[in-house]
């Protein structure tokens, strides 16, 4: 078990599970409730588009990737590539614990769709918006943080370029597994951060895909 990606979720579902493309149908409803409320366009999963999914690295994965994104944010050198412990490195906690102060001054931080996001369930919708969406109690979304599809886009992109990642690599390739399972070793710099790259790309072509069709990425 572990944290999955899809792109197209209800033409995925309507196809085998009609009360399963229910639920997010009526999760997008909400969701475009709220939307209103801030001033964008409701959210309207498209039903016929190409359908994108992959497995991210369990639910650590993410953590590897943050921890990396958040040295960035405050302009330290790179770290070394993340272990099992990258959930509890110091500055990204330092990135949590800043977001209630860079939020109150209008103030977003480098990587907030990145990191200010579910590691297990939740939504990036195909809108350009600056801050995360907090939608609240008033209106329950799967997550409770919503990120910008652009947004996700422009932060991996950023990422990739310091991994020296090769964008147009496929997630699926051998070689993208072979680093992440072999953590800090590999002859380029974005295999020896194996894990990081492995999210850094999965990640990156979602928010792609997700511009190009005008379906959300659903974390599942």
């Amino acid at each position: 078990m572990g944290l999955s990606i899809e792109v197209g979720i209800v033409t995925d579902l309507l196809e085998h599970d009609e009360e399963g493309a229910e639920y997010f149908v009526e999760q997008f409803s909400t969701l475009s409730r709220y939307l209103a409320t801030v001033g964008l366009r409701p959210h309207v999963d498209p039903e016929d588009v190409e359908v994108w999914s992959c497995d991210m690295y369990g639910y650590s994965g993410l953590h590897y990737l943050r921890r990396f994104a958040a040295h960035v944010h405050y302009g330290l050198k790179l770290p070394s590539p993340g272990d099992d412990h990258a959930s509890k490195d110091p500055m990204l906690a330092r990135y949590y614990a800043d977001f209630d102060r860079r939020a109150a001054n209008g103030t977003p931080g480098s990587f907030d769709h990145l990191i200010l996001h579910s590691d297990a369930e939740g939504y990036y919708l195909p809108q350009d918006f600056e801050a995360v969406l907090i939608p609240g109690a008033d209106f329950p979304v799967a997550g409770g943080m919503v990120g910008s599809s652009h947004r996700l886009l422009e932060e991996t992109l950023r990422l990739a370029t310091l991994l020296e990642l090769p964008l147009d690599l496929d997630p699926e390739d051998d070689r993208v597994f072979m680093a992440a399972d072999s953590q800090g070793t590999g002859a380029t710099l974005w295999e020896r951060y194996g894990r990081e790259s492995f999210s850094c790309l999965r990640l990156h072509h979602a928010a792609g895909h997700s511009i190009a069709t005008g379906a959300a990425i659903v974390f599942t």
